[in-house]
């Protein structure tokens, strides 16, 4: 939903109809940006996720994360969370779990996504 918005707004942005059949790389090309918003966004949670992983367990943020709720009803259901999103990211980008541990790395590999 979020991509086709921004193409939407590029489309518009550079006067092009989708009526002429234009590529969404090519418009991409054209604007120069190299990474959607969803690239973006995903950038930013691992981001935060290696920060929070870094500070101290007397901290709030690091506690919420950390947090696992008692399950209500069917014991088999499993809900989705941000840590599941967050470990995708991390697949797709071929990250190691224990990378959060040194700021440099951890910054240099959430930078951007692993073409195949």
């Amino acid at each position: 939903m979020v991509e086709s918005v921004e193409m939407d707004f590029l489309r518009r942005a550079c006067h092009i109809s989708r009526m002429e059949h234009i590529r969404n790389e090519e418009i991409r090309q054209r604007t120069r940006r190299i990474y959607t918003s969803t690239d973006n966004i995903e950038s930013r949670q691992l981001l935060w996720y290696g920060h929070v992983k870094r500070v101290g367990w007397e901290r709030w943020p690091k506690r919420a994360m950390e947090y696992r709720p008692k399950a209500e009803g069917k014991e088999d259901t499993y809900t989705t969370t941000w840590l599941d999103g967050v470990d995708q990211y991390m697949r797709d980008r071929a990250i190691n779990q224990e990378e959060w541990q040194n700021r440099a790395i951890w910054r240099s590999k959430c930078g951007m996504r692993q073409k195949l």
